[in-house]
């Protein structure tokens, strides 16, 4: 029956443009925030706000953030930008930044990114996701687990791990020398080998055929279905809906993982054997803080520090091993350099060592390099827990708006670095370094809530290096030169990704 005219398709066609021109005045009022604080902006679409492009998966979210920091004026040190409906501080000027992320971090202590979802404990429990005062104590407990003295241990791990790579690798070229090879795939298995030994005490050759279990479950639980991209991408950036949408932190798969993680954990318990690994820290920190009334280490808060390693310590390495490989094979010199400084550190030790890794100092800069160009992490992001003024100006940030750096801005702006786009792994030689402006290189954040796992995660990409470059010249596959995935909101390759190697 018509309601307001004498035909229902009228009545329908009027309630839609009644609702839609509500909606569309509404977001257009929503996205007058900055403008009404004397913030600066950029032109926005209507309802993707700046974000048309990374939400239609046309760019990753790291790279539209990059665009948005370069399109500003030099002299915007802030620029106020919109993701749908919700407002968010982009930082574009490094002292800035370190006032946000050092000298007022009391003011800054949590990411806007929580991780947290109602079907998933692990993901509240994490070291990257856990909010203040918690996450002061769970930094201050797990501290000592990536100190040089355990780095040392691990580094025996890793390399063992590095051997696998190799052996596997040297059965490819059993016909020929040269071999596209999926240099993506091999850097998983590399990672995952890692994390099995380091995170959850077990050795899992992940290159044998058929695969272990546990490399089988691993693949499974972070496969990058358009379901979970999109939970993902709401939990990262609009967390007060993204916790709703089920997302677990190790996916199906979390039972599993739990059972061989507290396999381990028991296993080690009865035997008093001693690996060297995390489990041996976590062991430690919860018979040590038994009587912990403030923290106590037990259940899936401990599972928690193993399964991160999945989340923050595997997809950053593939991705900078991976994209230091590309740029290696753009540039034959660089790539020859190199493979001569790992050469001759591994003769002097006679060994791949803890020592010789950390001498190789090109090396060091190429990897560093890398992470300038193509930031695994791409975004840092924080909160004010009260509002905010910032320093020398009249512009008030209220509590719990959400402020950004853009990686892909503040590592590639003219204005810090000559010809940024260009790889040059000189500009972190010891002569050059200085030249640096602070926070304006950022890979691992700054400040108290850096990553913790900086020294760990430089030390398995070296690993991994070393073990291709020592045995094989590097070039790229013509039929891949698209080398960034547009549907991840982290830098990352694309599945399938190809390098052609030819053995020394």
């Amino acid at each position: 029956m018509a309601m307001l005219t004498d035909c229902i398709f009228l009545d329908t066609l009027l309630i839609f443009f009644s609702l839609f021109a509500t909606l569309f005045l509404w977001l257009k009022w929503k996205h007058s925030y900055w403008q009404r604080r004397g913030v600066r902006t950029l032109p926005a679409h209507w309802f993707f706000g700046h974000f048309k492009d990374a939400m239609l998966m046309r760019k990753p979210a790291g790279v539209v953030f990059g665009e948005l920091h370069r399109q500003a004026a030099d002299e915007d040190d802030v620029i106020g930008i919109y993701i749908l409906h919700e407002p968010f501080l982009l930082v574009r000027n490094p002292e800035l930044i370190k006032q946000i992320m050092i000298r007022d971090f009391h003011v800054f202590p949590n990411h806007h990114f929580d991780g947290r979802s109602k079907s998933d404990t692990l993901g509240n429990w994490s070291l990257f996701t856990i909010k203040n005062p918690e996450w002061k104590q769970l930094r201050t407990k797990m501290s000592p687990v990536f100190t040089s003295g355990k780095l040392k241990s691990l580094f025996l791990l890793m390399q063992e791990s590095g051997e696998m790579m190799r052996e596997y690798l040297q059965g490819q070229f059993v016909d020929s020398n040269i071999a596209s090879i999926p240099i993506k795939d091999i850097f998983y298995k590399y990672t995952t080998i890692v994390i099995a030994s380091m995170a959850f005490g077990i050795r899992a050759n992940c290159f044998d055929t058929p695969p272990p279990e546990f490399f089988i479950n691993s693949r499974k639980a972070f496969q990058p279905t358009l379901s979970r991209t999109l939970r993902f991408f709401f939990m990262f950036f609009l967390p007060k809906i993204g916790k709703y949408l089920g997302l677990k932190m190790l996916g199906d798969y979390t039972d599993y993982f739990r059972k061989v993680f507290w396999d381990s954990m028991d296993n080690r318990s009865i035997t008093k054997t001693k690996r060297g690994d995390l489990i041996d820290s976590l062991l430690q920190l919860k018979n040590e803080n038994a009587d912990d009334t403030d923290f106590r280490f037990e259940g899936d808060i401990l599972l928690a520090q193993a399964a991160i390693f999945f989340v923050a310590g595997r997809e950053t390495s593939i991705t900078t091993m991976t994209y230091a490989l590309c740029e290696l094979a753009k540039y034959s010199e660089m790539q020859r350099r190199a493979r001569e400084e790992i050469l001759e550190k591994i003769q002097t030790a006679n060994g791949v060592t803890y020592e010789a890794v950390n001498n190789m100092k090109y090396l060091h800069q190429v990897i560093n390099e890398t992470l300038r160009l193509y930031p695994s992490a791409p975004i840092l992001d924080r909160t004010p827990i009260e509002d905010y003024t910032l320093p020398n100006t009249n512009i008030t940030i209220e509590k719990g708006t959400p402020i950004y750096v853009a990686l892909y801005g503040i590592q590639r702006d003219l204005r810090f670095y000559e010809d940024p786009k260009r790889f040059d792994p000189e500009r972190f030689s010891d002569e050059r370094k200085n030249e640096i402006v602070p926070c304006t290189f950022l890979p691992f954040g700054e400040g108290p809530r850096n990553c913790i796992g900086m020294r760990l995660g430089i030390l398995q990409t070296a690993v991994g290096l070393i073990a291709i470059l020592r045995d094989y010249e590097v070039s790229l596959n013509p039929s891949w030169m698209s080398i960034v995935d547009t549907r991840n909101v982290f830098t990352t390759p694309p599945a399938g990704f190809l390098l052609n190697l030819k053995k020394i």
